[in-house]
């Protein structure tokens, strides 16, 4: 079997598209092992937080105002699915909330520029959220955990306050410390920043490993309500999808707006959990992962596809053109490619004059005629 070059890079490019996939696959198959390594995802956030937030500087953030219709979304929807599903099934509400509240992952940013978002409008999201919950939590979480928090409510407050406000916050400052005092150094870790996507697929190791092996050595093994609380994750999940990316069809950033609002941080959730509420609602908490990260898988996979394709068609164009192609032969290739594609090389034809053939050209003095690469 020959294993050239070729071979090699189709190896790393599907490994890369289905990493999470993966990690998800072994985490499950050696729970027992990755579940000693929990201890160590509060310092794997920090370091994702760290990456992410050293390439992020103050006066380079640009807030748009879809950012604060996403944050009313996230704290308002959170407090709303509680106070509707607590009469009905309070750990179910607690899932509803959690998955709701918890903040944007910072590996959002690398997965969107994967899909061929918006980098800098979901870099200032995850900046958003993730201060904003460092004040949210500590006053939603005591409210939807009467029964598991059993220190008054102000100190209770103070409590989840001084455990989220140290991951959250250190990486912050300790990035803007270097981008003003050590720029060369601040450097070096930017360029280190894809890194965060392996974080992220090590951080699930460990949470599908946890999550796992918890529901393996539990006493309480109540098979219909661990069903109930993943399907709960996994709609919850399915809705912020797909409410983000229709949200964000009307503002055209479809992708950003989507991850944003459901590409969750559930590793700081799932340590939430184990502090202050019912162990059960690390199911719903994993179940939300795993189907965020198939969903991402996917969407990464469609995406390599489509870029192939283009590819092909971008290859098949540029034959067609050195060979004169003829109106009929360009009409019929252009049908077949996407409409943002077409839109582009029409606009690239236009602009470069040695690129046009004479009808071309003459169509371009007339404004009540059409390019015959044009379409609505």
């Amino acid at each position: 079997m020959e294993c050239g070059p070729d071979l090699m890079k189709r190896i790393f490019a599907f490994l890369k598209q289905w990493t999470l996939l993966i990690a998800i696959v072994i985490g499950a198959i050696g729970h027992s092992f990755f579940a000693r390594f929990a201890p160590l995802a509060p310092w794997l956030l920090m370091g994702m937080l760290l990456l992410t937030f050293s390439n992020m500087s103050p006066r380079d953030l640009r807030f748009h105002p879809l950012h604060l219709v996403l944050l009313l979304i996230q704290l308002a929807g959170s407090v709303i699915f509680y106070l509707l599903l607590a009469p009905w099934n309070p750990l179910i509400a607690q899932c509803a909330c959690l998955c709701l509240l918890t903040p944007t992952a910072t590996a959002a940013a690398t997965i969107t520029g994967m899909l061929g978002g918006s980098v800098a409008f979901i870099a200032a999201y995850i900046f958003i959220g993730n201060f904003a919950i460092v004040f949210a939590a500590p006053l939603i979480i005591p409210l939807i955990a009467p029964g598991h928090v059993s220190i008054p409510f102000l100190s209770s407050v103070f409590s989840v306050f001084s455990h989220v406000a140290p991951i959250m916050l250190t990486p912050l400052f300790l990035a803007w410390a270097m981008q003003r005092f050590t720029p060369k150094f601040n450097a070096k870790v930017i360029r280190l920043s894809f890194l965060s996507y392996y974080l992220w697929a090590a951080m699930l190791l460990t949470l599908i490993g946890s999550t796992v092996d918890m529901l393996v050595h539990s006493e309480r093994m109540d098979y219909g309500l661990e069903i109930a609380v993943a399907i709960t994750g996994v709609i919850i999940c399915l809705l912020q999808f797909a409410v983000g990316k229709r949200l964000g069809s009307l503002y055209h950033r479809r992708i950003s707006t989507g991850q944003s609002l459901a590409q969750k941080n559930i590793f700081l959730s799932m340590w939430l959990t184990f502090q202050y509420l019912d162990p059960m609602v690390a199911v719903c908490l994993a179940a939300y992962s795993v189907f965020q990260n198939i969903f991402n898988s996917a969407q990464i996979a469609l995406k390599a596809r489509s870029d192939e394709r283009v590819r092909r068609w971008l290859h098949a164009y540029h034959e067609y053109k050195h060979a004169d192609m003829k109106d009929e032969a360009r009409t019929a290739l252009f049908a077949a490619l996407p409409s943002r594609v077409v839109k582009e090389l029409t606009m690239h034809i236009q602009s470069s004059s040695w690129q046009q053939r004479p009808d071309e050209r003459a169509y371009a003095g007339d404004e009540g005629r059409k390019p015959p690469l044009e379409r609505d």
